[in-house]
């Protein structure tokens, strides 16, 4: 879903992994049906988009600051704690030690690797 990410940020609903536009790798998501209206919408918070994986995560591409969380506009955000899928409770943990040979041998691994 991205390489690198700028801050953890705490707020009124948890922890929130930021990223910038340029660190989301933007040809593995899209944009779910459900939410396409929000692109016309001058008074949405953020526009939604979901990974193209197994986890499906929720991205918040943020377009509203709110004051429950110090959300920049312009920036991305996932909740950490939804990124997993029925396989895997938590992927966000260590890696494994052939997870990490796999890395040594890739220039540039994604998540997608490891799913």
């Amino acid at each position: 879903m991205a390489t690198g990410y700028e801050r953890i940020v705490i707020g009124g609903r948890g922890p929130y992994i930021e990223f910038s536009s340029s660190q989301i790798e933007h040809k593995n998501i899209y944009i779910p049906k459900h939410a396409e209206y929000k692109l016309e919408n001058s008074f949405s918070y953020y526009h939604e988009y979901r990974s193209q994986d197994k986890c499906n995560v929720k991205l918040y591409d943020q377009k509203i600051g709110v004051s429950y969380a110090d959300y920049q506009v312009g920036m991305w955000y996932i909740d950490p704690n939804k990124v997993k899928t029925e396989e895997f409770d938590d992927l966000m943990l260590p890696l494994y030690e052939s997870e990490i040979e796999l890395i040594k041998d890739n220039e540039n691994p994604t998540l997608f690797d490891f799913l």
